[in-house]
């Protein structure tokens, strides 16, 4: 073996599921950028008398901009 295919050992904590750590929080509500999206690149979003436009980028990053 060579120092390339050499890897440190993974720990537990480094496997665990993110879910688990969710259970012992308040519930936020997860709703998929596709949902919301749709077959649009961007959405406008109405909050306190202001609208925030919602647009994903071409490199699949999702920007919020007033």
């Amino acid at each position: 073996m060579d120092a390339l295919t050499t890897r440190p050992p993974i720990r537990t904590a480094d496997i665990s599921s993110p879910a688990s750590a969710l259970s012992r929080t308040p519930a936020i509500p997860c709703i998929r950028s596709d949902s919301l999206l749709g077959r649009s690149r961007e959405i406008l979003i109405e909050h306190g008398g202001s609208y925030y436009r919602l647009r994903l980028t071409h490199s699949n990053k999702l920007i919020l901009t007033k």
